[in-house]
């Protein structure tokens, strides 16, 4: 399912995978569409049930206010009290620092991919055997 706000830049696909509901988010957040964002992770939030996870894929966001990152931050504790943990998804270097500069990184769980906040390793081919 997809949804997007026309003249506010922000636009999400919502999946399930097992258990788990998946947001993946494009645009941006800011002080301008923050209330629609935070309907959105609640709205997912709401349809995900424990044992979760909440996972809120924001690689495709061009810009994350810090509003955005306290609207996750809030409804990592909500899900939590839950039994669901919330993950932000994001290989962007900014999105590390912004979490840790503002102190949210024992309030925030982040991973690098989807894979990794669903607690799947990626199976590594260690290649051919040599040897004989």
């Amino acid at each position: 399912m997809g949804t997007s706000y026309p003249g506010e830049r922000l636009g999400a696909v919502v999946e399930r995978d097992g258990t788990a509901l998946l947001v993946h988010a494009g645009g941006s957040v800011d002080a301008s569409n923050v209330a629609l964002w935070r309907r959105l992770i609640a709205e997912a939030a709401t349809a995900t049930v424990a044992p979760g996870p909440l996972v809120i894929d924001a690689k495709a966001l061009e810009f994350m206010a810090v509003c955005a990152f306290a609207v996750l931050v809030d409804e990592a504790a909500r899900c939590r009290v839950r039994g669901i943990m919330l993950y932000l998804v994001s290989d962007q270097p900014v999105v590390t620092r912004v979490v840790n500069a503002a102190g949210l990184d024992s309030e925030l769980s982040l991973a690098a991919n989807i894979d990794e906040a669903l607690g799947r390793v990626p199976r590594r081919d260690p290649g051919p055997v040599l040897g004989g």
